[in-house]
C-alpha cells in the first residue's frame, strides 16, 4: 500500500505558546509536513522570522497550491494602537515596526494578506484564538474575516455574544455574517502528562484538593498595581468554605503553587480536585485532575469549549450560589462508586480526545471539510 501523503501546511505563529500548543498540536505529529512563520520577543533572530522577501514568496506559492492549509494563532503584536490614543501616540508606535527587530514580531498580522482574499483565497485557513478572553478581539478580526474557521477558546454558547463588541466597532452588517465560523476549542493536554496509570479511588487519602494562588504574589521590589484586579475571588471564595470543611473531610488546601511532582501526586491521592474558573472556564487543571484518575470539581461554566467535560459524567459540577458548593460536595463524597465511575469517564474522555495531537487533527480535519463542503456550494 503506497504511503499517505504528507499533509503540506503553513503555519503562522506567535511567541506565545509556540512550545507548548503549536508543538504538540502540529508540528510533532509526523503526517504534518510544517513550514514556520514566527517570530520571537527575544533579542536573538528566530530562525522562523520572516523578511519582506519570504513574505512575497510565500503570498506567491499559496496562489500557486503549495500548501493545503493555513494555520494561524490570534494577532499577539499589531503595528497599530488603538484609534482612541492619541495620534501622534499611534504613529510613534508604528513607526517602531519598520525596524527589523519589531517587524519579525508581527507574525500573525500578515495572515490576511498572506491568503490573498477574504474566505482565506485557494487554500484553507484555520485561525486558532487561545486567548482566556470569550470575546474576539479587535485586532483579530481580519482573521476572522479571511477564516475558514476560527476556534475560540471559551465561545459563549451563543457564539454571536463572542463577536458583539465587534459589532459595535464595525458594525452587525459587516461582523454578523462570520458568526456560523466560530467553533469552540480546547488547550488539551501534553502526551507526557498524562500518567500510564492512576491509583484506585478506595486507595485515595484526600477527599477534596486545592491548590493554586488566590492573589497573585509579587515581590516587594516590583510590586503590582492591579494587585486588586487580578486576584481570583471565586478561588478566594471556595478556598474559605474548604477551610471551614476540614472537621468533617480529609482536605488539602493551599492558596498558592506546588512543585511539579508534588502536585502530580496530590492529583493521585485526591478524590475531587477543585478546578474553578479563572480567566477562562477550561483551566489546564480539569485535564490534568481527569488524566490522573480524580474528579474535577467545577463551578458552571458561561462558556463552551471543545468536548467540555459533562455534568454528573466527566465531572461534578457546583453553583456560587448559597450553600450550593457544600452540598454538592457531601452528594459526591457519599457515594464512592459514582465517583470511580466518573473519574473512568473523564480519564477516557481525556485520553482519547483531549491530547493535543489528537485536538490538533481534529482542527485540520473540521477546517478541510468546511473548505470542501463550501467549494461544493459554489
Amino acid at each position: 500500500m503506497a504511503e499517505s501523503k504528507r499533509l503540506r501546511i503553513l503555519v503562522v505563529w506567535g511567541a506565545s505558546h509556540f512550545d507548548e500548543m503549536l508543538q504538540d498540536d502540529f508540528l510533532d505529529n509526523p503526517n504534518y509536513d510544517c513550514e514556520i512563520v514566527s517570530g520571537d520577543r527575544s533579542k536573538t533572530k528566530s530562525p522562523h522570522a520572516a523578511s519582506w522577501g519570504r513574505l512575497r514568496s510565500l503570498r506567491r506559492r499559496l496562489a500557486a497550491g503549495e500548501f493545503d492549509l493555513v494555520i494561524s494563532g490570534p494577532v499577539q503584536n499589531s503595528p497599530w494602537l488603538s484609534r482612541y490614543r492619541r495620534f501622534f501616540t499611534r504613529l510613534v508606535y508604528a513607526l517602531r515596526f519598520l525596524k527589523p527587530s519589531k517587524r519579525r514580531m508581527l507574525d500573525t498580522w500578515w495572515v490576511p494578506w498572506l491568503v490573498n482574499r477574504k474566505g482565506g483565497g485557494k487554500v484553507p485557513l484555520a485561525v486558532i484564538d487561545f486567548y482566556d478572553t470569550s470575546f474576539v478581539l479587535p485586532q483579530d478580526f481580519p482573521l476572522l474575516e479571511a477564516a475558514t474557521l476560527y476556534f475560540k477558546l471559551n465561545l459563549y454558547f451563543w457564539p454571536r455574544r463572542s463577536l458583539m463588541p465587534l459589532e459595535h466597532l464595525f458594525g452587525r452588517k459587516l461582523v454578523t455574517p462570520h458568526t456560523p465560523k466560530l467553533r469552540p476549542m480546547t488547550n488539551g493536554i501534553p502526551r507526557e502528562l498524562v500518567p500510564a496509570t492512576v491509583r484506585p479511588m478506595a486507595e485515595r487519602d484526600i477527599d477534596i484538593c486545592f491548590t493554586g494562588s488566590i492573589v497573585p504574589k509579587r515581590s516587594a521590589d516590583d510590586p503590582d498595581p492591579l494587585i486588586d484586579f487580578t486576584f481570583n475571588p471565586i478561588r478566594r471564595d471556595i478556598y474559605t468554605r474548604l477551610v471551614k470543611l476540614k472537621d468533617r473531610y480529609r482536605v488539602f488546601a493551599l492558596d498558592g503553587m506546588v512543585p511539579w511532582e508534588e502536585y502530580r501526586e496530590l492529583l493521585q491521592r485526591s478524590r475531587l480536585v477543585v478546578c474553578t474558573e479563572s480567566f477562562g472556564c477550561e483551566t489546564y487543571r480539569h485535564n490534568d485532575v481527569a488524566a490522573s484518575g480524580g474528579v474535577p470539581l467545577v463551578n458552571w461554566m458561561y462558556a463552551a469549549n471543545h468536548l467540555p467535560f459533562e455534568p454528573d459524567v466527566h465531572a461534578i459540577y457546583f453553583s456560587l450560589i448559597g450553600q450550593d458548593f457544600e452540598r454538592t460536595v457531601e452528594r459526591a463524597l457519599a457515594n464512592p462508586a459514582r465517583l470511580a465511575e466518573i473519574a473512568a469517564a473523564a480519564r477516557d474522555l481525556v485520553v482519547n480526545h483531549k491530547q493535543r495531537q489528537i485536538v490538533g487533527e481534529f482542527i485540520v480535519n473540521e477546517t478541510l471539510a468546511a473548505a470542501r463542503a463550501s467549494a461544493d456550494t459554489k
